[in-house]
């Protein structure tokens, strides 16, 4: 189960490069390039949380 949540961390690393990229190219201005590097490292950290906290839920178990 750990390993389905590093899976889904990768691929939000994955996408959060691919709309960072996205961002810095299509952005107009500074706070579209903020929002957008905001939402890039969501993708990114969100997932990771969640693998973290599933790791160690399975340690206490």
């Amino acid at each position: 189960m750990v390993k389905f949540f590093y899976v889904l961390t990768i691929i939000g690393a994955l996408i959060g490069g691919f709309w960072l990229l996205m961002a810095i190219f299509g952005a107009k201005s500074a706070p579209q390039e903020a929002a957008a590097a905001a939402i890039a490292a969501a993708c990114a950290i969100i997932p990771y949380v969640f693998a973290r906290a599933v790791q160690e839920i399975n340690k206490s178990l």
